[in-house]
């Protein structure tokens, strides 16, 4: 994922910096006043790339492919959808994408699901910040 903004370091002198929420508000902001966009770029394997290592690269001239745009155009929140029964798992993929034989995948997947059942028992508190008070 190549981001299409260009990054901006914190700026140290933004009212509500020292605030504990500061990067959630910051990003709420920023999707308010336009959406973010990441480019998703796939590397082309060739016979012989390793794919049960990812801490080996491929080579630089391995052919990319650019596949389309991950946009944020806005946000949710627990006020107006909850989001407290979701888990990723690296292995629910969708049709014609298939896994890598990297064994890290399944150990993801296996301590994933033991952090969500975990989770799933916990008291949730509310979101610190919504984007209605970001808003305003």
């Amino acid at each position: 994922m190549i981001p299409v903004q260009p990054f901006v370091p914190v700026d140290n002198t933004r009212p509500g910096q020292g605030d504990k929420n500061y990067l959630f508000v910051a990003l709420i902001a920023t999707i308010l006043e336009h959406p973010l966009e990441w480019r998703f770029i796939i590397t082309i394997a060739q016979p012989g790339d390793p794919t049960a290592d990812a801490t080996t690269p491929w080579p630089e001239e391995r052919q990319r492919v650019d596949v389309g745009t991950l946009t944020l155009d806005r946000i949710e929140s627990e006020e107006t959808r909850p989001a407290r029964d979701l888990n990723f798992d690296p292995l629910v993929l969708p049709a014609g994408i298939v896994p890598s034989d990297d064994p890290l995948l399944s150990a993801r997947s296996a301590v994933y699901s033991q952090s969500f059942t975990r989770r799933a028992d916990e008291r949730k508190e509310p979101s610190a910040i919504t984007p209605a008070e970001v808003q305003n």
